[in-house]
């Protein structure tokens, strides 16, 4: 066969390849496309979480692979369904597959980067485990297109794929920070652990003075921001008019929320400390100060989510506003405001700046009696821990404190979850 004549030959087998009778064919091949590209988009995240690089020669397999895959689907949305606009997506996702497996392979191992102590071998390995990643689910979600006939249930199924991948990209760390504290804490948990006072710096004794504290912030907040954000909330949405003051008040509500901790830490202490000392008080107040916007935000949410024809169906009646908004109103949206309540409380039992600054010791605070003593807390006392770490063998303890200030929070978090499922009303 003359060289000449192989396109036309190849072009041949395609056209009997794309014939009706073999539409089936299409189907085989965007689900070996998706596959496939699925495949690439693992091994690339394993080739990271093991941090072994799988070769320069396999790299560019796969990439050529996925080229050619792609190169058949251009050709069959031309051919057979004459979508030549959607095309150009295809053929531009090719040609980029195409540049990276000739291009990335070719980069040297090292770059000279040694003076910033980073090895540009790792750095290479990184960059390449990532392309695979990217170009993997790209890959997947575009050969949604042809398989569908570029309607729209190909872009709402390319979308799902990118949002399902994504998902399990960041679940993986996070079940492995959290599986990690598990695994290394759950074996300091001891009843010595949880009811002796810390000693010799952390290598001996427990978390009781620590564990009591922050159950106390917690309690003091929860008194201090619940009934104020719930109340600020229903006068918000409720009673207050529309105007450029209630505007200004969510503008500030938001600016409050978005403040770092550690600056509501410092307000602490310039604001409590001098009036207060360092206290369990002092604590409450700037905790609450911290909760406070997160309440009236999920609370004025909870709401706006109740029909405003029910408010006007009560008034109809004779009810008064406040009987409206107090057998009306607020039970449909109380699961709402609990939830939002909850999960500020789990914020305030992980926080560790504010609380630094104004209520918490390392040892020697114990069980507070009053509200103005000094109290130990769990984030804190994790903090003082892992300064120690090399020093002294705190490891075990700094491990088990953890697993317990996360069940503490996971465990919130569980709650607030259960009763927004469990009371949650439909319109």
């Amino acid at each position: 066969m003359e060289l000449g004549k192989i396109p036309l030959y190849l072009t041949n087998i395609c056209k009997e390849i794309f014939k009706k009778e073999n539409m089936e064919f299409k189907k085989i091949l965007c689900c070996v496309s998706i596959i496939f590209s699925s495949i690439v988009a693992v091994i690339g995240f394993v080739s990271v979480v093991v941090s072994v690089y799988i070769g320069d020669i396999s790299v560019r397999i796969l990439l050529v692979i996925i080229a050619v895959l792609f190169s058949v689907l251009s050709y069959y949305s031309f051919v057979r369904l004459h979508k030549r606009k959607e095309m150009v997506g295809l053929l531009v996702f090719t040609v980029i597959v195409f540049l990276v497996a000739y291009c990335l392979p070719m980069f040297p191992p090292e770059y000279g980067l040694r003076q910033y102590d980073l090895d540009a071998s790792i750095l290479k390995f990184m960059m390449t485990s990532v392309f695979l990643v990217v170009i993997g689910i790209a890959g997947a979600s575009f050969s949604m297109k042809p398989l569908y006939k570029f309607t729209s249930k190909s872009s709402e199924a390319s979308a799902y794929y990118i949002l399902i991948a994504s998902i399990l990209l960041i679940l993986y760390p996070l079940a492995i920070i959290i599986g990690n504290i598990i695994s290394s804490g759950i074996g300091g948990i001891s009843w010595e652990f949880l009811t002796q006072d810390v000693r010799r710096h952390g290598t001996q004794g427990g978390i009781l003075p620590a564990l009591i504290g922050s159950l106390l912030i917690m309690t003091g907040t929860a008194l201090i921001a619940l009934p104020l954000g719930i109340g600020s909330a229903v006068y918000l949405h409720e009673y207050a008019k529309k105007g450029k003051t209630v505007r200004i008040i969510r503008i500030a509500v938001d600016i409050l929320q978005g403040t770092p901790s550690i600056v509501h830490g410092l307000f602490g202490l310039a604001l409590f400390v001098p009036i207060f000392g360092i206290s369990l008080l002092s604590g409450i107040l700037i905790m609450g100060f911290l909760t406070l916007p997160i309440i009236i935000r999920a609370s004025e949410e909870a709401l706006k989510s109740v029909p405003q024809n029910l408010r006007e169906g009560s008034y109809a009646v004779g009810a008064t506003k406040w009987q409206t908004i107090r057998r009306v109103v607020l039970p449909p949206a109380l699961p709402g405001i609990i939830t939002g309540g909850v999960l500020g409380l789990g914020r305030a039992a992980g926080e560790t700046a504010p609380i630094m600054f104004t209520a918490v010791v390392f040892m020697g605070a114990g069980v507070p009696t009053t509200i103005f003593n000094p109290i130990q807390a769990l984030p804190y006392h994790l903090l003082e821990l892992t300064k120690y770490i090399g020093a002294y063998p705190v490891e075990q303890n700094a491990w088990a404190t953890a697993f317990l200030l996360l069940a503490i929070v996971l465990g919130i978090n569980a709650m607030a979850i259960i009763i927004r499922e469990r009371y949650r009303v439909e319109f």
